[in-house]
């Protein structure tokens, strides 16, 4: 019996002592692209720090000046932590955000860890999809704005109706302006659409073939993470085939 209790009183001291070592690691995990400046909350009137480690028991501390992450405001003391995670040296890059709750009357604290993986933006891509428009008749004719098949890949890509995926784009060399994907019945990577507005697609003259360069420049996800392509556009060209020209009717 004497055994039976040692040992449960060995577990038991073992198990208290590593929960008030580590405290808890969340089961759920935070996913997101380098370059993202994120907010992380905590709730209640006790005092809060925040580190960040690179290894799940939290011995190996990543301090700011690392390049890895920076602090919004510069300090860690604060209830509302703001985090910019920079480029990983690998991607992805797990690192676990620690958060330790102190009661200034008690003097006891406890530990809440959350894992977070940051990717690189250019895990994030975007494609015109086999399936987009390539021609039509000199758009003049009906006025009607272009619908193109795109599609977005990413392994934390966030596409969603309150975060809606964009990309800059710009008809040949004209003026780059930002376009949201338009939302399809999915999330996160997938295919979706852009809608070209038809004044963009004017045939200067709708009797001759005139090809349209649709040149996109960045891509930007519900977060805000921007994967640019500015040095080699992805382009897809549109062709507005020529009306045909029709003699005049003899009579």
């Amino acid at each position: 019996m004497k055994k039976i209790l040692l040992a449960t009183f060995v577990i038991l001291t073992t198990s208290i002592a590593s929960f008030a070592q580590n405290g808890e690691l969340m089961a759920t995990t935070h996913n997101v692209y380098s370059g993202i400046t994120h907010t992380y909350k905590a709730t209640g009137t006790d005092d809060f720090t925040w580190e960040v480690f690179s290894d799940v028991a939290c011995t190996a501390a990543v301090l700011p000046a690392s390049d890895t992450y920076t602090f919004s405001a510069g300090t860690d003391l604060t209830k509302d932590l703001t985090i910019t995670w920079n480029e990983p040296a690998t991607s992805p890059a797990t690192y676990y955000l620690r958060l330790k709750q102190l009661n200034t009357g008690t003097g006891c604290y406890n530990y809440k860890t959350l894992t977070v993986i940051v990717t690189s933006v250019n895990d994030m891509t975007f494609a015109f999809a086999p399936t987009a428009s390539t021609e039509d008749c000199a758009v003049n004719i009906s006025l009607s704005d272009v619908i193109f098949d795109v599609t977005l890949s990413g392994t934390n890509l966030v596409h969603e109706a309150t975060k809606q995926a964009q990309v800059e784009y710009a008809i040949g060399t004209g003026i780059k302006a930002w376009l949201n994907v338009d939302l399809g019945s999915t999330t996160g990577a997938g295919t979706y659409t852009i809608t070209i507005p038809a004044s963009q697609l004017l045939s200067s003259d709708p009797k001759v073939d005139q090809n349209f360069d649709i040149n996109i420049y960045r891509l930007r996800d519900g977060n805000g993470a921007i994967n640019d392509f500015a040095s080699t556009p992805i382009t897809h060209v549109w062709k507005a085939n020529a009306l045909p020209t029709i003699v005049d009717i003899v009579f």
